[in-house]
């Protein structure tokens, strides 16, 4: 990869991440002026200020590291910024005498606008286009020119194209054998001595890409690594499906034999060459709705993600280094994939931003709940000693005179839960961009 292109892709995942994040904070700030909260800034970055503009109670401002953003809201537990410890803020528009209810839908606000934003993208591609490219869990595959599968294919057809799935073929090193073994398997369904015949599907269960491709990577491989005498050639059977699903070719005879043809040699296994299809959808309600469903799968797969870190597994989690690599082998690729890997980071986000570690929102979330039942409790409490002390009047004014409606977390535990969020994020964000950096 040239230099070229990993700076802008450095640049394009930056620039990627900071409209999202622009955007998920954008979604808070709007949130906390509708729900009556007073605002001292709205930041993009952190560090030290840019640029900032505004006079009157809300302030803007663009801050030199874009790997985030905030909200500053008026709070009875934190100082005002500084030079505006002068300005007077009324009590009820301070976060904590926000109506609950309307505190929890400010801190999702942001969360779900990525989520939204990953609806948006994934079910107007699907729909414009009326596919999923590049999608494992679809059959057929994209064969690549010249490689062994291709020309296995297009000796039986004029035009090699993705709607063609290998349902079996046969492995040997003699090609007048092959095709025998082949014709009589298809006669009697007997196997022949000397060839080895590998399943994958049937016309009844059409294999997805999935399972057509880690066959030939888990067989292919194995013969490499375990024969002496290397079977050298390869004969596919193979049938035509539509986008409904349908065999609509070759249905009677269980398939179509091709020629034996090489198999090619390269890093330690057989290359066949074949890439992931594109999912065809039968309708743009199909798709509308597949745009839904992927936004999910993908919100799902961080999680996935992060629970492999248990099992010493950190592969399938990137950083601003890993996006940028990412973003430099996609944006040669076309607008698709890259509005796609775009969705998918905006989906990531959503979930992210849920988990209940300080300082992401899902622990704010946590946060608000946990004071909402201690309040609920406290407020209960109040009314059980009411009742119980009905008759005397000292104890009734002051069991109504105690403080309640603000309970708090216990602010030692505050402390130490947020440093060890802090650290945990902080240690984790170091891990993943060391393994982006080197390997």
């Amino acid at each position: 990869m040239s230099a070229g292109m990993i700076i802008l892709g450095l640049f394009l995942g930056i620039l990627i991440l900071l409209i999202l994040v622009t955007i998920h904070e954008f979604a808070h700030f709007i949130v906390a002026k509708l729900a009556g909260a007073y605002v001292y800034e709205f930041a993009i970055g952190f560090g030290p200020k840019i640029i900032s503009w505004g006079k009157k109670k809300t302030k803007y401002s663009i801050r030199i590291f874009p790997f985030g953003g905030y909200v500053y809201i008026a709070s009875e537990l934190t100082d005002p910024p500084k030079e505006r410890e002068d300005e007077v803020v009324p009590k009820a528009r301070k976060i904590e005498n926000i109506t609950r209810w309307k505190c929890l839908i400010f801190i999702v606000a942001g969360a779900l606008m990525n989520f939204f934003i990953a609806v948006f993208i994934f079910t107007t591609m699907f729909a414009a286009t009326g596919m999923k490219i590049n999608d494992m869990t679809y059959w057929g595959a994209h064969y690549d020119v010249n490689e062994p599968l291709y020309n296995a294919l297009s000796k039986a057809e004029p035009v090699v194209s993705q709607e063609m799935v290998i349902l079996n073929y046969w492995l040997g090193p003699d090609e007048t054998k092959l095709i025998a073994a082949a014709q009589e398997y298809k006669t009697t369904g007997k196997d022949s001595p000397n060839v080895t015949r590998v399943d994958i599907g049937t016309v009844t269960n059409i294999p997805n890409y999935y399972t057509t491709v880690y066959s030939f990577l888990d067989y292919l491989k194995n013969q490499y690594d375990n024969n002496k005498k290397h079977d050298d050639l390869i004969l596919l059977n193979y049938v035509l499906v539509n986008k409904y699903h349908e065999v609509y070719k070759y249905q009677a005879e269980g398939g179509n034999l091709t020629k034996a043809v090489s198999l090619k040699q390269g890093n330690n296994t057989y290359v066949v060459g074949i890439a992931p299809p594109n999912r065809i959808y039968q309708s743009a309600a199909q798709a509308y709705g597949a745009g839904w469903t992927e936004t999910f799968s993908e919100s799902v797969t961080i999680l996935k993600s992060f629970g492999l870190l248990f099992t010493g597994q950190w592969q399938q989690l990137s950083g601003p280094v890993g996006i940028a690599k990412t973003m430099s082998t996609i944006v040669s690729q076309g607008p698709e994939p890259f509005f796609m890997y775009v969705a998918i980071l905006s989906a990531n986000l959503f979930v992210l931003n849920l988990i209940p570690i300080p300082p992401l929102d899902g622990f704010k979330f946590l946060e608000t709940i946990i004071k909402s039942l201690g309040n609920g409790y406290f407020r209960i409490r109040q009314r059980i000693l009411l009742l119980k002390y009905r008759d005397d009047s000292d104890k009734i004014k002051a069991i109504k005179e105690e403080p309640i409606g603000n309970w708090q977390l216990p602010y030692k535990w505050k402390i130490v839960i947020n440093v060890a969020g802090a650290v945990l994020f902080i240690g984790l964000f170091i891990g993943i961009t060391i393994k982006d950096v080197f390997f």
